[in-house]
């Protein structure tokens, strides 16, 4: 019997609704649901049909018969892409249905950052009173956002009510609503020049591996906030850590890291102008109902052969 096989993480479940829709629907497949590894690679054998936070090499050895796959994440780049497209598989992602939380955490990012709530969570749990700690605001503040794909554009709707000048940066330098002025690529340094707060928001692929460093560390200004939610490979992390050591900006938060978890002697953990999350910006109490309702969609689509399906991922570029 043909096979759908989903490996979940601990985090999530899969949504009754959405079992019960297979059920109906797709009755002659047989559904296969876990979240150990171990139990997963026996079933891979007959697997036509894989959605997963997960897929590498040997799981895509164990899987003979894997037609299509579907990430239950946005990125896809530990995935083994090249083999992939050599045997024809297609592989869909969830890109687009972060926007809302992720530019939420975006926007609290820069707001607590502008009412350095950093420095008073420290005195909180010193147990002291200090009234003159600074309380900036982000209206009417530049932000400028590294990659204006869905989320970027959110967080650039959203930014901009709230009074802020938003500029960003994008390979395709394209116009985006509520942007006043999108740089190409090669322009991304203006983005650094100009901001109050940047918003790393930039994806994993060989051109962008550690492309941020120093040199655009060094042009921000002193009162600048640089915030981290792309892909914790894209920042040469040395000089992101010696730019907030020696306050050649005024402070960071951070969801990604270049090694996760965090080792124990990354110098980021004693920062006292760093606020740290453990990479669970795009987490949300609401991640599976949101995935599985694009999940459905290319679903029907593959099943019927008939439609559109989204968030088809290039397997050269990525994304």
């Amino acid at each position: 019997m043909k096979k759908i096989t989903i490996f979940m993480v601990p985090l999530y479940d899969v949504p009754e609704a959405f079992k019960k829709h297979l059920e109906e629907n797709y009755g002659d497949y047989d559904v296969f649901i876990s979240n150990d590894r171990d139990e997963v690679l026996p079933q891979l054998k007959d697997t036509e049909i894989l959605f997963t936070f997960k897929l590498d090499d040997e799981m895509l050895e164990l899987a003979p018969n894997l037609k299509w796959v579907h990430s239950f994440s946005a990125g896809v780049d530990t995935m083994p892409l090249q083999k992939m497209k050599a045997r024809g598989i297609i592989l869909n992602n969830v890109k687009g249905m972060h926007k809302g939380h992720m530019s939420e955490y975006a926007i609290a990012a820069m707001i607590n950052l502008a009412r350095n709530w950093h420095l008073m969570f420290r005195n909180q749990i010193k147990g002291v009173w200090d009234r003159t700690i600074p309380q900036g605001e982000i209206y009417g503040a530049t932000v400028g956002i590294l990659g204006l794909g869905q989320i970027g554009c959110e967080i650039a709707r959203k930014a901009s009510l709230l009074g802020m000048r938003v500029i960003g940066a994008d390979s395709s330098a394209s116009p985006k609503d509520f942007v006043e002025k999108v740089y190409g690529a090669n322009e991304i340094a203006k983005v650094f020049k100009e901001s109050d707060y940047v918003i790393n928001l930039l994806p994993s692929t060989p051109e962008t591996k550690q492309m941020i460093n120093k040199d655009y560390f060094n042009l921000m200004k002193e009162t600048a906030c640089f915030i981290h939610i792309g892909r914790g490979i894209t920042v040469k992390e040395e000089d992101l850590v010696e730019a907030l050591q020696n306050r050649r900006i005024r402070g960071m938060v951070s969801d990604v890291y270049l090694m996760e978890p965090l080792p124990q002697d990354s110098p980021l953990w004693r920062l006292d102008n760093v606020m740290m999350s453990p990479h669970i910006c795009g987490d949300s109490t609401k991640y599976a109902e949101k995935a599985v309702e694009i999940i459905k969609h290319n679903l029907k689509v593959y099943m019927t052969n008939t439609g559109e399906m989204i968030n088809l991922v290039d397997l050269d570029r990525g994304y």
